[in-house]
């Protein structure tokens, strides 16, 4: 197939690199120039695109994909410009409606209510000041969400869990000020564990059901700030399961009404008894989509076709358990771009071997005289990924793997492992993973 993956930080440029090992053509689009070294010398260089994102979907600037079988887009963020290669040939990714069900926390909420998921209480807000009024009179823990607009490379320390009313409230101002001011929610905390379930949308049905146990802080024992993933554990599920019956399920008809098609992940909190949605993540996710293209093994793109031209794809997987670990340099896990931090050699991964590649997310890297180096970014360097059959040969894998890899100043947590684990247990002795 032809194939257009379509960027502005080259967050899933390592898609390119997989389905090109299938024998696909692709070409990479990208609009921000200043991440064109990501993946370097590993893939084609990006198409620099440039495109006023104020223009209607018919505006100047927008490249045709009328030349493709299928148009992706890495991230929530490029809406009028995905909007226009829908107009032209099946896309993946982004468009209006995913914009809005990921980056727009109260449409996103209504979505979740309106299809009969719980949500925890919440409240909007435009402003740090009247949200402190609100703190103060229902003394209560919240989690800060602001609406940050859905950017790769967004500080993903924003959202903030308060460990009570009082710290919130001297946190708060830090926190909308870090969000540039952006209007926010206050959701009601719930004490549970966080679990992902997501599955392919083709829009009739749902297709490769997986679960998710993301760590998103970036240091051992959850301290520190969020960083998006800094590990996780991916898992095979199905439709008998009551984790899957109770949320994602339930919005079957509605994302039929909207035409939906591609991946959704809807985020949860689950006690030892109820469910409650929090987020919906409409597009690739990282770390885990990588994870589940590990998973399912060849013939991901032909997989992915079939979903956007609303065919039933090819239900296989080759393994039944997925996990990683984020490996990281200074001065991740902020985005800040450091001067001499291009051309840091990474040790430990076969730049000569694609399956090495291919089981390797890989982002803050590019090959340079045969030898994979840092491509100068902000340090997210790789996330290796292994696949097996049981939890603990997995991780056990995983171990090995990393140990092999060297680079200066690597940074990675050493108890995602363990830390998922118990989440894991925490699952299926409370029969979330039942018939």
């Amino acid at each position: 197939m032809k194939i257009a993956l379509s960027s502005t930080s080259g967050i899933g440029a390592w898609f390119v690199l997989r389905l090109m090992a299938e024998g696909h053509e692709v070409d990479y689009y990208l609009s921000d120039q200043k991440y064109e070294d990501v993946l370097g010398g590993l893939i084609p260089k990006p198409k620099i695109v440039q495109i006023d994102q104020r223009r209607h979907v018919q505006g100047y600037g927008f490249p045709s994909y009328k030349k493709y079988d299928m148009s992706l887009f890495d991230f929530t963020e490029s809406t009028k410009w995905a909007e226009a290669s829908k107009l032209d040939t099946p896309t993946f990714g982004d468009g209006e409606i995913e914009n809005k069900l990921e980056n727009d926390r109260e449409f996103g909420l209504k979505f979740m209510e309106e299809s009969g998921i719980n949500v925890p209480p919440y409240t909007r807000f435009n402003n740090a000041t009247e949200a402190k009024s609100f703190i103060k009179k229902e003394d209560k823990r919240y989690v800060y969400k602001p609406f940050t607009g859905g950017t790769a490379s967004d500080d993903k320390a924003i959202t903030y869990v308060s460990k009570s009313a009082e710290d919130l409230l001297g946190y708060i101002d830090v926190l909308w000020d870090r969000s540039h001011r952006a209007p926010f929610i206050l959701q009601e905390f719930i004490k549970g564990t966080e679990v992902g379930t997501a599955g392919y949308f083709n829009g009739f049905d749902f297709y490769l059901l997986t679960g998710t146990l993301e760590e998103k802080k970036f240091m051992n024992d959850n301290k520190g700030p969020n960083t998006g993933c800094s590990g996780n554990l991916i898992y095979i599920m199905n439709h008998e399961m009551r984790i899957f019956r109770e949320g994602l399920a339930k919005a079957k008809t509605a994302l039929q009404q909207i035409g939906f098609k591609g991946i959704i992940d809807l985020n949860t909190i689950l006690t030892e008894d109820k469910m409650y949605g929090l987020e919906w993540t409409p597009r690739f996710g990282y770390f885990s989509d990588p994870i589940i293209a590990t998973m399912y093994g060849s013939g991901f793109g032909e997989m992915l076709h079939s979903i956007l031209t609303g065919k039933v794809p090819h239900i296989k997987w080759n393994h039944s358990f997925g996990v990683s670990t984020t490996i990281s340099i200074p001065p991740y896990p902020t985005n800040i771009r450091l001067p001499n931090s291009k051309g840091i050699e990474i040790g430990g991964i076969e730049s000569e071997d694609i399956e090495d590649l291919c089981e390797t997310y890989l982002y803050d890297v590019m090959l340079s005289k045969n030898k994979l180096v840092t491509s100068g970014n902000y340090g997210l360097i790789a996330s290796p990924m292994v696949c097996g059959e049981s939890y603990r040969e997995t991780f056990e894998k995983l171990e090995r793997r990393i140990e092999k890899i060297q680079i200066p100043d690597i940074q990675y947590r050493t108890d995602i492992d363990k830390s998922t684990l118990k989440r894991y247990q925490f699952i299926i002795e409370n029969g979330w993973l039942n018939h």
